[in-house]
C-alpha cells in the first residue's frame, strides 16, 4: 500500500517550528531554523518514501536530512567553539527589534514560507511513487539528485576548509576549493537548491498525470530555488565586498580574483 502524500500542514510544521528559534534569538531563523527545517522536512519525505519503496524520492529526502544535519551540527561547533560566532550572534541580536519578542513572529513565518517552498520538491518526487515509466525520467531526476549532493559536498568541504584555516589564524584562503571557488560555501549551497528544485519540476512533468495539487506544488518549488538564489547571491556580494574591503590592497588577492569564480552574486553597497 503506498504510504499518504506528504502533506501540506506536516511539511508546513516541520518547517515553521523550527524557524521559531528566532523568537530566541533572531540569528536562529536563518542558522539553526534553517538546518532544522530542512532536516525535518527531508526525515518527513523519508518515512514517506521508505513506504512507497521509491529510490528517488529516498535519495532526495537524504539530501535534505544531509544538509540539514550536517549545518546543525557546523554552526553548534562554531557556537560552542569559536568566540567571534558567539559575538556576531549577539550583534544580530543587539539590532533585534526591542520590545516584545512576539514583534520578531512576521520575519520568522516569512522564512518558514520559503523553506516551505524549498522544501517542496520533496513532495513531487514522491508523487512519481516508485519507479517511473520512462527511464530518460528517472535518469534525468538521479542526475539532478546527484548534483544535489555534489553542490552539499562543495559547500560541506568549503566551510570545513576555511573553518579550519581560520581556527590556525590563516587570513584569505586561497588553496584547495578556495583556488577555483572563491566562495564554494554559497555555491556548491546554490548548487543544490537548483538541482533539487530541478528533479522535483522534472518529476512533476514525469508524473504522468497532471494536477492541481502538482501544478500548485511546482510553483512552489520554484518560488523556493528563486528566493534561496537572492538571498544566497546577495549574501555572496556582500562576503565579496567585505573581503575586498579587508584584503583589497595585498598583491595576492588581484590574482586570485582573477582566477576564481564567485559563483553567482548579487552587488552589494557599502552600509
Amino acid at each position: 500500500m503506498a504510504a499518504a502524500p506528504l502533506d501540506a500542514q506536516s511539511l508546513a510544521v516541520a518547517c515553521a517550528l523550527p524557524t521559531l528559534l528566532g523568537l530566541w534569538k533572531r540569528e536562529y531563523t536563518v542558522s539553526y531554523g534553517y538546518g532544522g527545517a530542512m532536516l525535518w522536512a527531508g526525515a518527513l519525505a523519508l518515512a514517506r518514501a521508505a513506504a512507497d519503496q521509491s529510490p528517488l524520492a529516498l535519495a532526495h529526502a537524504g539530501l535534505y536530512i544531509a544538509y540539514g544535519l550536517r549545518l546543525v551540527l557546523f554552526l553548534l561547533y562554531r557556537e560552542l567553539r569559536i568566540a567571534y560566532f558567539r559575538e556576531l550572534r549577539e550583534r544580530v541580536e543587539s539590532r533585534a527589534p526591542k520590545g516584545s519578542r512576539l514583534r520578531r513572529l512576521p520575519f520568522c513565518l516569512s522564512v518558514a514560507a520559503l523553506y516551505f517552498g524549498m522544501a517542496a520538491p520533496l513532495r513531487l518526487t514522491q508523487a512519481l511513487g516508485g519507479t517511473p515509466a520512462s527511464p530518460f525520467v528517472a535518469s534525468a531526476i538521479g542526475a539532478l539528485i546527484g548534483a544535489g549532493y555534489v553542490g552539499w559536498a562543495v559547500a560541506t568541504l568549503g566551510d570545513l576548509q576555511k573553518t579550519l584555516a581560520k581556527a590556525r589564524g590563516a587570513g584569505l584562503v586561497t588553496s584547495g576549493l578556495y583556488a577555483k571557488l572563491r566562495h564554494p560555501n554559497y555555491t556548491g549551497e546554490a548548487g543544490l537548491w537548483m538541482a533539487s528544485a530541478g528533479a522535483g519540476v522534472v518529476a512533476a512533468l514525469g508524473a504522468g498525470a497532471c494536477s492541481t495539487a502538482i501544478a500548485a506544488w511546482t510553483a512552489l518549488a520554484l518560488v523556493g530555488c528563486a528566493g534561496i538564489q537572492f538571498v544566497l547571491a546577495q549574501a555572496t556580494g556582500s562576503l565579496e565586498r567585505r573581503h575586498r574591503d579587508k584584503y583589497g590592497l595585498l598583491p595576492e588577492y588581484e590574482g586570485w580574483q582573477r582566477r576564481t569564480w564567485a559563483g553567482p552574486m548579487l552587488p552589494s553597497k557599502r552600509s
